[in-house]
């Protein structure tokens, strides 16, 4: 942005927690920032200025929920300077628009290092034998440890730090397995990661388990008493994650027991933990290893998380490409020419299937999206959240209940509030290269939709329901059934031209031996409702539908 814009539009940001200099430096030296740094800001102080800032950075410690993003009028995005966004409403942001930012990737070396830190402290017992050394004491022979060499680890979670830490794991000479539904297979299978598709059998087999999940509904309490008994009697515990997804009763419990051998953590369920956390009892204390949540405390580590959450809150603010969004279900600038337009003909594809479902069959209860070709399939994507096509798919359906500000970072939470269940799969492809197929279903209707882009780049529709047939979704469209006999083109057409409408293109489908035929025509002009009711009516058409497409929305 040039001097002379940035005259034009100034950005108010607020800066809550301690952020590393460069950060600062970044939004200190911008023409189009006024930078506010309230470190220590109490909830009543923030909650009254937030109305004028148009960014928020934080940390961990600011509550960004409901009540505070309400209070932020003017907010645009809400970035943290880290990885978890624990305190941000990512629901709530998204229905108001707000991107929420955070920087995974700057602090992925710092946390697999301490990870790795704290398995070898444990194992080796190196924190306790310090200790025992400082206080006059020469006792070689008590802090006999572990090597890591031959050791099976289980890594729950193998996103960007439990991959680094299978790499470091690796060089260390052990056995790697990993557990995680939505990890690309291979990923894992270069590294040299055995997948474990039964958590209970991993913890059985493991000598170490590390845990790098984020915490959801899913995760919370998933290392109870039940998966803690299952784990091989002397193995050692870690965790990396959040608070929360191990038991630290049951944990510490386990300890005293002698079924596990030691436990590291860096997280814990109450940060600050009280003096009360079982994993602080003294009779165990010589067998667990605990930090204050420093897995990100690095020099290194604070200052990319600093630029990167500066830089994007930046580049967001401004409408320049960036990185990090977590409630945005696709970056834009991540996709190809091909990819991008596939996205477009994805939402146009989602208006034809609501427009032709209608209202007859009642509310839609599910969408499944099959995905054909390798410029769709991206082996390498998450497999926890749906594709920009599957994304772009809903939000068409939507739209045209919900009119066209549905965008695409509420389409996937509008239709999981009004419970429709979205399924995705990938399959082969055959005639056409690439292809989306896209099914809509109610209660007693449903609704298919083909679709492609040509060599030429433009967008084709190739199959509704059972009628195969080829149009361009574009312009104002008609489309209906009819019973396939001599005439009803005629007198469609004659009352077409009647009211001065014209026929553009027109497609024509049928149907085997059923004696009914499909039609889908581009007309210039408007149709008005008394219109398509006499064309249902003399045309004889059992049903007819305009579909409009206000030209190409951008992504």
């Amino acid at each position: 942005m040039s001097d002379e814009a940035a005259l034009c539009k100034r950005f108010k940001i607020l800066v809550t927690e301690h952020l590393g200099e460069e950060g600062i430096m970044i939004l200190k030296g911008a023409p189009d920032v006024r930078l506010d740094i309230r470190v220590g800001l109490s909830r009543e102080d923030l909650l009254r200025s937030l109305h004028q800032y148009d960014a928020v950075i934080t940390r961990s410690s600011t509550r960004m929920d409901k009540e505070a993003i309400d209070a932020g009028t003017q907010l645009k995005v809400v970035a943290r300077a880290g990885v978890g966004v624990d305190n941000v409403d990512i629901q709530e942001a998204s229905r108001r628009g707000i991107v929420v930012i955070n920087a995974p990737t700057g602090n992925t070396l710092a946390a697999a290092e301490h990870t790795m830190a704290l398995i070898l402290s444990v194992m080796r017992k190196i924190p306790h034998a310090h200790n025992s050394l400082i206080s006059g004491e020469w006792d070689r022979n008590r802090f006999n440890g572990r090597q890591l060499n031959g050791k099976k680890i289980l890594i729950m979670g193998l996103g960007r730090i439990g991959m680094q830490v299978a790499v470091r794991c690796r060089a260390f000479g052990m056995e790697i397995m990993g557990y995680d539904p939505y990890a690309p297979e291979k990923k894992m299978f270069e590294i040299g990661i055995q997948k474990v598709t039964d958590l209970t059998d991993g913890l059985s087999l493991a000598d170490i388990v590390t845990v790098h999940l984020p915490i959801t509904s899913e995760t919370h309490g998933l290392l109870g008493e039940r998966a803690l008994r299952s784990m091989k009697p002397g193995a050692f515990l870690i965790n990396f994650s959040r608070g929360g997804i191990i038991d630290e009763a049951v944990c510490a419990q386990a300890l005293r027991d002698n079924r596990l051998a030691g436990a590291a953590f860096d997280v814990y369920t109450q940060e600050p933990p009280s003096a009360s956390n079982p994993l602080f009892d003294d009779d165990i204390a010589d067998k667990v290893v605990l930090t204050p949540h420093i897995a990100a405390s690095t020099f290194e580590a604070q200052t990319e998380v600093a630029r990167i959450a500066a830089s994007n809150t930046l580049s967001a603010l401004r409408g320049e490409p960036y990185d990090h969004a977590v409630n945005l279900p696709f970056m834009e600038q991540h996709l190809g020419d091909l990819q991008r337009n596939f996205v477009r003909l994805a939402r146009k594809m989602g208006i034809l299937a609501a427009k032709l479902m209608g209202n007859d069959g009642g509310p839609a209860a599910r969408c499944r999206v099959t995905l054909r070709g390798d410029a769709l399939c991206d082996e390498d994507a998450p497999r926890n959240r749906n594709s920009p096509y599957t994304v772009a798919f809903i939000k068409g359906f939507l739209e045209v209940t919900h009119g066209p500000e549905t965008n695409y970072m509420i389409a996937p939470l509008l239709a999981s509030e009004r419970g429709i269940a979205i399924e995705e799969s990938i399959g082969e492809s055959g005639t056409y290269r690439n292809l989306i197929e896209a099914e809509a279903e109610c209660q007693s209707a449903s609704i298919k939709v083909m679709g492609t882009i040509t060599e030429e780049g433009r967008q084709h529709i190739v199959k509704v329901n059972d009628y195969w047939l080829d149009f361009v979704p574009h312009g104002q469209l008609l489309i209906f059934q009819n019973h396939d006999r001599p005439g009803v083109i005629g007198k469609i057409g004659k009352l077409l031209g009647d009211s001065s409408v014209n026929i553009a293109n027109f497609s024509l489908g049928r149907k085997g031996a059923s004696g009914l035929a499909f039609a889908v025509m581009e007309v210039d002009g408007l149709i008005s409702d008394e219109l398509l009711s006499e064309m249902e009516r003399d045309g004889d058409l059992i049903w007819a539908v305009t579909v409009k497409f206000n030209g190409e929305t951008q992504i």
